[in-house]
């Protein structure tokens, strides 16, 4: 046994004993509570996870992506929802600590994290775990996928109530190219607990074993969701989608353009949804959309322009997938870090030749020419999110004068402090 492994037992026995003197003393109360915690935790990544499977579909309908890429894709989120999924907490009887139990914890949660620092900076060593950490961030395959799948159905047999769980396996099994099987998983989840997002995916899963046609159930899933929410996004998105694969343009734009309106000024998600728009306009014979917003829309005379490019570094490739979103943005140097001037692109596009000025601008109150110097960022996000978070790559340069002629290079090459 080597170094690294005895480090390894050593810690798993201390972080147990941890466990089952935390577990005998609070019992049910907490674990209860965390209960509730961990369906919530769950079900955001879910939304998460529908959100960017809404805008995969949209890309793989309108043709701006390939049946390969969409499944690579898809494949991708459902590890990253693999991973985020915690584990189930067992139920017990609630029980109040006694003081004497509380001041065993206390003392245990100051002397076991102490212990365990000083054993490792004696026998372990960070390279000596390298390797483990390297074997983690190998790309998914699908062998990896049937893992998890029998994992989650030796699981579930013996929970077969556990509405999230059978939800994770339906992804898993549709990243598999098994859409039978994931149907099947789905409506099981539905059976224990109503959920509009999923119906929606049942209604994705359904068409594409019907060779992309939305006739029948797959109609009848999207209507009852909006029937029930007129406002579902996920559900306009998918109906919008539905209607356009049958060339009826006009039902695209009445679900689509709801959606557009729902959205914020300033969402990265509407230039997307506007080119579907107008993709779908085209085919009535129309002109291109002339957004709500469009009247108080800044515009630019150049003067306030900057320009570059964005890179990706050579080792990063291996840790981000082609369609993550790539945010390139100014913002003022010194106050409200908010963009005045933003794109939004993916990773396939690297590298990317930019240019900012105020027709970018998210607020017409906040412009590139209104500020006397910016920091110009560029961030990786695999959640699309607007708002930076742990995970992200990022780079930024500055202070750059707005309006300067100097041609930006950003190198996208390490990881982003939020």
């Amino acid at each position: 046994m080597n170094k690294a492994q005895l480090f390894m037992l050593i810690s798993l026995a201390l972080s147990l004993t941890v466990v089952l003197v935390l577990a005998w003393s609070v019992q049910r109360a907490v674990l209860c509570g965390a209960k509730g915690l961990e369906r919530e935790h769950v079900m955001s990544h879910v939304t998460v996870y529908r959100e960017q499977m809404a805008e995969l579909e949209l890309e793989l309908n309108q043709g701006s992506m390939d049946r390969h890429n969409f499944n690579l894709s898809q494949q991708e989120l459902t590890q990253r929802l693999w991973e985020d999924a915690p584990v189930a907490a067992t139920a017990a009887s609630p029980v109040a600590a006694p003081a004497r139990t509380k001041l065993l914890i206390s003392l245990l949660s100051l002397t076991t994290p102490l212990l365990a620092f000083v054993i490792y900076f004696y026998i372990g060593t960070p390279i000596a775990l390298a390797p483990a950490q390297a074997k983690a961030e190998e790309q998914i395959t699908p062998q990896k996928l049937q893992d998890m799948a029998e994992q989650l159905v030796q699981r579930l047999e013996k929970e077969p109530k556990n509405a999230q769980e059978w939800v994770m396996l339906g992804h898993i099994q549709r990243a598999l190219g098994r859409p039978e099987e994931a149907d099947t998983a789905l409506k099981k989840a539905l059976a224990l607990e109503r959920n509009s997002d999923v119906t929606i995916e049942r209604a994705e899963i359904l068409a594409q074993t019907n060779n992309g046609s939305f006739k029948g159930e797959p109609w009848a899933l999207i209507n009852s969701v909006l029937k029930s929410d007129p406002q579902n996004s996920n559900a306009l998105l998918l109906a919008g989608s539905a209607a356009f694969s049958e060339n009826r343009f006009k039902d695209a734009l009445v679900h689509w353009e709801k959606v557009y309106r729902l959205l914020p000024a300033g969402s990265p998600d509407r230039p997307g949804l506007a080119d579907a728009i107008d993709t779908a306009r085209q085919g009535l014979g129309l002109p291109p959309m002339s957004p709500p917003d469009a009247g108080s829309a800044p515009t630019s005379d150049g003067s306030e322009r900057l320009s570059g490019r964005v890179a990706l570094e050579a080792e990063l490739t291996a840790h981000v997938s082609p369609k993550d979103t790539v945010f390139i943005y100014a913002s003022a140097a010194e106050g409200p870090r908010m963009p005045l001037a933003i794109i939004r692109t993916t990773v396939d596009k690297l590298p990317y030749d930019f240019v900012l000025d105020d027709s970018l601008a998210m607020n017409p109150q906040m412009k590139l020419s209104q500020v006397k110097s910016v920091m110009v960022r560029a961030r990786i996000s695999k959640t699309g999110n607007a708002m930076p978070q742990a995970g992200d790559f990022g780079v930024s340069v500055g202070p750059i004068t707005p309006g300067s002629p100097e041609k930006l290079r950003l190198t996208i090459s390490k990881p982003l402090v939020p």
